[in-house]
């Protein structure tokens, strides 16, 4: 586990170029949400979920909205998770910076929900969105923003 010692700007720059490598397979993974979205179907929503202890662990989820959400949700099943931190094997994988929540002079949470948030908002560009109304929201209301649209 990498230990971080370093300004919101350098984590953020660090953060960026880490979603970048990730960007083909993500992209991947909406376009096969976008050829399998159930009829019903009313709304996606992109979820960045932090970790609640700021060390750096966070994930990102899509959503749908709709009728029958473990209907809607289990469609798309496969491709729902864009992006994951996740420890295996003592190893960071990606390996993103981790801090120590106690030391961090920032709010590692909300860098991480505002550079998520622009991540998808590339991707959804590059994409031409999939059909449907879409917002990306940051989890337990970490970021500057608690939602924005998600626009083609």
């Amino acid at each position: 586990m990498r230990q971080a010692g370093m300004t919101a700007d350098e984590y953020k720059t660090v953060l960026q170029s880490i979603l970048q490598v990730h960007s083909q397979l993500a992209l991947e993974h909406l376009n096969a949400i976008k050829h399998a979205l159930p009829q019903k179907a009313r709304q996606v929503m992109v979820g960045v979920h932090p970790g609640q202890s700021e060390e750096g662990f966070f994930d990102i989820v899509v959503h749908l909205e709709g009728p029958d959400l473990y209907v809607l949700d289990k469609a798309i099943e496969r491709h729902r998770l864009l992006f994951e931190v996740k420890c295996i094997d003592g190893q960071m994988r990606p390996d993103v910076p981790m801090f120590d929540p106690d030391d961090a002079a920032f709010s590692v949470n909300d860098v991480i929900v505002d550079i998520c948030m622009e991540w998808i908002e590339g991707l959804w560009q590059r994409l031409g969105g999939l059909g449907l109304p879409a917002f990306v929201f940051g989890e337990e209301g970490y970021g500057t923003v608690e939602s924005k649209p998600l626009l083609p």
